[in-house]
């Protein structure tokens, strides 16, 4: 980056250790700091493919001596940063150790990467006029998370809500199935264990990951076919020539290898393999449950072409084979899970203000499940369920930055898919039970389709610095579908957002957009025996959000969003009891039409600090409202939580760390059964069932506490982690559904009803051990 005269060392002290110490560095970019002193006239020379988008400033620079603090932080990342002829400074890896063995060879050295001057492109790539929250991997290792899965710290931001057993989460109103899923730049189709189990854990292994971009709504263009939420998962990347970690805990048993080859660390590799150890556990407490068992492995390998191209190649598998017993209710379960992804990834940088990336990927995905229910005087069934997905496609981005103000983004992407479904089931409904909801005494459905097509996907966005504090962000998106009978199978989203910076410590958001939803080739709800596709679902977004900077890490966020949706799908719930094996063939399983929908809430979140210090802490609060529009009737979807709090706190103490993290949120929406006794002429009496409007009533306030507790030990050979976690730590009986039941009588049935709740205290114990 040429900028015209050439400044001494002394001046550039001069200017980092004012205009470093003003703007507040720490968790940016280390790219957008390098250019920040570029465009005050210096010259930094460095490479997009050194000083990738990932390497965030992990230490506020210091007045001392300001230099020093910049080559430290680059060092952190394996970085140097030297004077070169002229005034110019260089920034490029750190040069390897000289290596002399015990005879005699000559000395060995990496020599230095091809230097290749970057452009404004990766300030103007992060400067995003959208709202988003990056949560890195010192973070994730931090904050307690059930079965260590880094996609549960998005439930400690406001504006998400989950049950506790779920990795998944509703997003600002939204269903679960509305958040997009990405790792690497791809998107993954159902990457979940035990999916139809309540999805306890992600089939990518948390320890595989650097960082999750998570977006809970206003996204950009390139985002497409998810209307709530997106969560962008990277891969960590080498920092040195090999490094293990191996990790053992009541959850998972998991090993992960990765490191570099080549000159110069031209190639990387990365390997890791998990098991879930949640059958060894149910073996030792409840034999009788069954076995819940599931692995996944994870391969990726890259080689660099230079310091404009690389190469990867990339397989993601896992398998899950359970069978579940739920005496108490009468129900047996198994399945069988079988996920097979592989991806090649290409980018390029054509330019010093282009670049492409390509991925042309394929899925593989296998669903067996089968089941019984038998709970006398109430309901009997069996189902069988055969599902199987394939989809190949080829997505592309270019990028084209050709000055410091503005940016041009495009892309396009097409899927070809296949699925069959294979489905069949048997409901038998006792009287009174049969008049409820959209019972019938006897129902039988079979389904056997198999659809095909194709699916694409196209985007312009333009990011434009008008003024030096405004960035405008807009975007049009294309969507459409051949498999789908729908009527509307081409979608139009157009999005805007706007971010103005009034002064150094204040950032302003604004966001519009349209969002849409397409029915996937393999979201077919067969299995509650609809055999059609329904139209894409709408949303329309709007978000406002104001952040402040108070002192030197301390933050202010405050949000205010709105969300309208259209051409809503049917969906299928269960009225009182969602913690079920066979929930389609329930007595309580019942259609919901709603004509539209909306979301609105408002959210504070005071936050200090980041993973990187030995203290950080936040403190949120939420109040949101999610309602149906279901025949003119506002009706509360049944994660609606009107009031939520949470916080928790990180305390590093040399090689100890300690931290907490709890939530108090309003309880769910419920809906209640009621029992007339009805007589009869030989003096008993029946019963008369009735249900009460759809989710008036609550259940009550939830609230828990998680906290974990580890320390590190340094050993002959790397460094062990012990560290103590529990979930829900003292106890909290948090209601989330009612069980009834039949309880035969001289006079005649009585209704009984019990309250079922969410995860008990939940320990866990775990070692790691990195080499």
């Amino acid at each position: 980056m040429n900028r015209g005269r050439i400044t001494p060392w002394p001046a550039l002290l001069a200017f980092f250790a004012t205009a470093a110490l003003a703007a507040g560095w720490q968790g940016r970019p280390v790219s957008e700091l390098l250019d920040s002193l570029n465009e005050q006239g210096f010259r930094i020379i460095f490479s997009s493919d050194v000083v990738t988008d990932d390497l965030l400033v992990n230490v506020e620079p210091d007045l001392a001596d300001p230099v020093a603090d910049l080559r430290a932080e680059l060092a952190a990342h394996g970085l140097d940063l030297s004077q070169g002829p002229g005034g110019v400074w260089l920034v490029s890896k750190a040069r390897a150790e000289p290596v002399q063995i015990d005879e005699p060879a000559p000395r060995v050295e990496v020599p230095l990467p091809e230097i290749v001057v970057t452009s404004s492109l990766h300030r103007l790539e992060y400067t995003q006029a959208g709202t988003q929250t990056y949560l890195d991997r010192e973070l994730a290792t931090r904050i307690p998370a059930a079965a260590e899965e880094a996609v549960r710290i998005t439930s400690r931001l406001p504006g998400t809500a989950g049950g506790g057993i779920s990795s998944r989460s509703h997003v600002r109103g939204g269903e679960v199935n509305e958040v997009l899923f990405m790792l690497d730049g791809l998107r993954l189709y159902e990457p979940y264990h035990l999916k139809d189990f309540q999805s306890v854990a992600t089939i990518v292994n948390s320890n595989a990951l650097d960082g999750i971009d998570f977006f809970s709504g206003a996204f950009p263009a390139q985002y497409g076919d998810r209307m709530s939420g997106v969560m962008e998962m990277s891969l960590r990347r080498p920092q040195q020539d090999i490094e293990t970690e191996i990790a053992l805990s009541f959850f998972n048993t998991s090993a992960l290898s990765m490191g570099t080859f080549g000159n110069a660390g031209q190639g990387e590799w990365l390997v890791t393999a998990r098991r879930g150890n949640l059958d060894l556990i149910a073996d030792v407490i409840d034999p009788d449950f069954g076995s819940p068992d599931y692995q996944d492995y994870l391969v990726h390998g890259a080689w660099e072409f230079g310091p404009r191209m690389q190469l990867s190649a990339n397989l993601l598998a896992s398998n899950d084979k359970l069978s579940l017993n739920n005496t108490d209710r009468g129900e047996t379960a198994r399945a069988t899970y079988e996920n097979l992804v592989a991806w090649v990834k290409w980018t390029a940088d054509w330019s010093d203000v282009l670049r492409s990336t390509t991925i042309l990927s394929s899925s593989e995905i296998s669903n067996r499940r089968d089941g019984t229910l038998e709970l006398p005087g109430m309901v009997s069934g069996l189902l069988d369920d055969t599902r199987n997905f394939d989809a190949l496609a080829l997505k592309q981005d270019w990028v084209y930055a050709p000055g410091a103000n503005w940016m041009l983004s495009f892309g396009v992407d097409g899927k070809r898919l296949d699925a069959t479904y294979e489905f069949s089931s048997e409901k038998t409904v006792t009287a009174p039970f049969d008049t409820i909801l959209d019972n019938q005494p006897f129902e039988a459905r079979t389904i056997s389709t198999a659809p095909r097509g194709a699916q694409y996907g196209a985007y312009l966005e333009y990011r434009w610095h008008p003024l030096a504090n405004l960035i405008v962000d807009a975007g049009l998106r294309w969507d459409a579908q051949s498999y789908t009978t729908a009527s509307d199978d081409r979608q139009l989203s157009p999005r805007l957002s706007l971010l103005y910076r009034p002064g150094s410590r204040t950032e302003l958001r604004l966001g519009w957009g349209k969002y849409s939803q397409a029915q996937e080739i393999n979201e077919l709800q067969a299995t509650d025996g609809v055999d059609e596709f329904f139209p894409a679902q709408r949303a329309e977004h709007v978000v406002a959000n104001a952040r402040h900077r108070v002192g030197k890490d301390l933050f202010i966020d405050v949000s205010y969003y709105r969300k309208s949706f259209r051409s809503v799908r049917p969906r299928f719930e269960n009225a009182f009891n969602t913690l079920t094996l066979l929930p389609e063939i329930q007595f309580d399983r019942y259609r919901i039409e709603p004509s539209s929908a909306e979301a609105q809430g408002a959210e504070l979140r005071v936050s200090k600090g980041d993973g990187v210090e030995d203290v950080f802490w936040w403190l949120g609060y939420a109040w949101s409202d999610a309602r149906d529009n279901i025949n003119g009737t506002k009706v509360a979807r049944a994660w609606d939580q009107t009031h939520s709090v949470k916080a928790g706190i990180s305390w590093r103490w040399g090689q100890w760390d300690l931290s907490a993290a709890g939530e108090v949120h309003t309880g769910w929406p419920r809906t209640k059964l009621f029992a007339e006794e009805v007589p009869n002429p030989d003096g008993t009496h029946s019963l008369l069932l009735t249900t009460s409007s759809l989710n008036e009533q609550r259940h009550s306030v939830f609230h828990t506490l998680d906290a974990r507790v580890s320390r590190d030990f340094p050993v002959r050979r790397g460094e062990l982690s012990v560290f103590l976690e529990a979930s829900n730590l003292y106890d909290r009986s948090n209601e989330c559904c009612i069980e009834y039941s039949i309880v035969p009588n001289t006079s005649g049935p009585v209704l009984t009803e019990r309250e079922g709740h969410w995860l008990p205290l939940v320990p866990s114990l775990g070692v790691v051990w990195r080499f």
